[in-house]
């Protein structure tokens, strides 16, 4: 191996310098260190060791994540360790092992410092701080194994499983309220893998997690919702965030709580606003062909919804009011699928996605019984405020297009409603720590979002106020959508 040269030495001394098993040793160890290492910067899907290889070099992950894993008969592996954060890798076969008796792989582009291992043991017989902190990793690691061997997962779910994953990845601890972002670094079979289930199971728990509010899934992306993972209830019988052990599917209805009928009701109004902004993002040049993709998957999502409430035993007052908004629909799907495309239409397409919130509000009513306070009036304010979201979002979009009125009186008093809204919430919270946080949370991400409207703001095109609304609305939606379901979880 060729020698670092001065300056690769300081970049290595640096980077080891930033793994918390060597932060903070004397610059003398360090710099012993980095003269026998070298660096490896490696895309995804590159192997860094194989099984049974010497132990001549241990690996240091500096940044990106690993698989490492067992060959077994044929071609098959078994995952044995996921590894996202910097780290020595198989601390264990370092000091037990000669040769490698796991292999290694990247799951994307990654970082790794390759030390000597002679050197390595070396300098760790000298440092007692380095010492202590590998034992440590070893016995972290045994704790987790004994875990997994006691048969920790035995009493969990699939959906359990993956979300204890998903909070190990965001660190092992969340906020109250707000949200956590992860990105999955590794396939769906890798980390179903990892995990001890099928690649089926983990996409049908996946499921599950977003349908209970727990997580919103953005591609890679994984937002979890804070306060939607706690046990959300007043006084002696708390509700329990639990999973279901087989895929309920069809059944639904047999099962809808009143509070789940609301927020079902109130979710038509909302992915009527969000297949308008679909539409009209067309017409804004926005990734034309991923919003053409999302209006017709959207499309497909809300008959879903529609096809869940018709299914159901509902009474015959509320069939009536479904009916209106399956007539509304039927125009208003109509007009998104017409010839003429956006901007041409904006006009007709902006006043159907009203009509059709009048419909659903009805429709609201009656679910709630036409209920004016209480927890299950509650479910319905807060599901209008994540409908509003949208409106206003909406109407700055459809800002300027031919025939569609000045938005900026439907803005201000949709503005209006949300913040009252917002208040009654606040008002209805009691004392629910994670409740009362995750309504400030929305506040604040409130106040962003009208700022973001502001037209006083600066920007080179057009575009980039879009763009700069569209993000700071996906956010809101996420955090007003776990106000519903937490209201929800208190309505049972």
């Amino acid at each position: 191996m060729t020698p670092p040269t001065a300056a690769e030495r300081r970049a290595l001394r640096d980077r080891l310098t930033a793994v918390p098993l060597f932060a903070g040793l004397p610059a003398v160890q360090l710099a012993e260190l980095a003269a026998a290492a070298r660096l490896l910067e490696l895309p995804a899907r590159t192997l860094v060791h194989g099984c049974g290889e010497p132990f001549d070099e241990a690996y240091v992950l500096c940044s990106g994540t690993v698989v490492r894993f067992r060959e077994l008969d044929g071609d098959a592996r078994k995952v044995v360790e996921l590894v996202h954060t910097p780290q020595m890798l198989g601390c264990g076969e370092f000091f037990g092992a000669s040769r490698h008796e796991s292999g290694c792989e990247t799951a994307n582009a990654c970082a790794l410092i390759a030390l000597d291992a002679g050197v390595l043991r070396a300098v760790a017989e000298r440092s007692l701080v380095l010492t202590r902190r590998m034992l440590q990793a070893v016995a972290a690691r045994l704790c987790e194994v004994e875990f997994d061997v006691a048969g920790r997962h035995a009493s969990r779910t699939s959906a359990q499983r993956i979300l204890d994953y998903l909070v190990e990845l965001a660190g092992g601890s969340l906020a109250l309220a707000g949200e956590t972002t992860v990105e999955l670094a590794s396939t769906k079979k890798v980390l179903a893998a990892r995990i001890g289930i099928t690649p089926e199971a983990f996409s049908r728990s996946l499921r599950e997690l977003a349908d209970k509010g727990v997580i919103v899934v953005d591609k890679r992306l994984i937002h979890i919702q804070n306060a939607a993972t706690l046990d959300t209830g007043a006084g002696e019988q708390p509700q329990r965030l639990s999973f279901s052990r087989r895929n309920k599917g069809a059944r639904r209805d047999e099962t809808m709580s009143v509070g789940e009928l609301i927020n079902l009701c109130g979710r038509l109004r909302l992915q009527v606003q969000r297949l308008a902004i679909d539409w009209v993002l067309i017409g804004h040049g926005v990734a034309p062909v991923e919003m053409q993709l999302r209006l017709r998957q959207d499309i497909a999502e809300f008959e879903r919804s529609l096809a869940v409430l018709q299914a159901a035993s509902l009474a015959p007052e509320l069939g009536e009011a479904l009916e209106d908004v399956g007539r509304v629909w039927a125009d208003f799907r109509d007009a998104l699928g017409a010839a003429e495309r956006p901007p041409a239409g904006a006009a007709r397409v902006l006043q159907l996605s009203e009509d059709f919130i009048t419909a659903a509000d009805f429709l609201n009513a009656v679910a709630g019984g036409f209920a004016a306070s209480g927890s299950l009036y509650m479910v319905n304010v807060a599901g209008r405020n994540r409908m509003l979201s949208q409106r206003v979002a909406k109407f700055f979009l459809f800002e300027g297009f031919e025939g569609c009125p000045d938005p900026q009186a439907q803005i201000a008093a949709s503005c209006r409603a949300f913040e009252h809204n917002l208040q009654r919430l606040r008002e209805n919270a009691g004392e629910l720590p994670e409740l009362v946080a995750q309504i400030d949370a929305t506040a604040a991400l409130w106040a962003r979002f009208i700022a973001a409207l502001d037209p006083a703001i600066r920007q080179p095109h057009r575009i980039g106020r879009v763009r700069a609304v569209l993000d700071e609305g996906e956010r809101l939606l996420r955090y007003t959508n776990t106000l519903v379901k937490l209201f929800e979880r208190l309505a049972h």
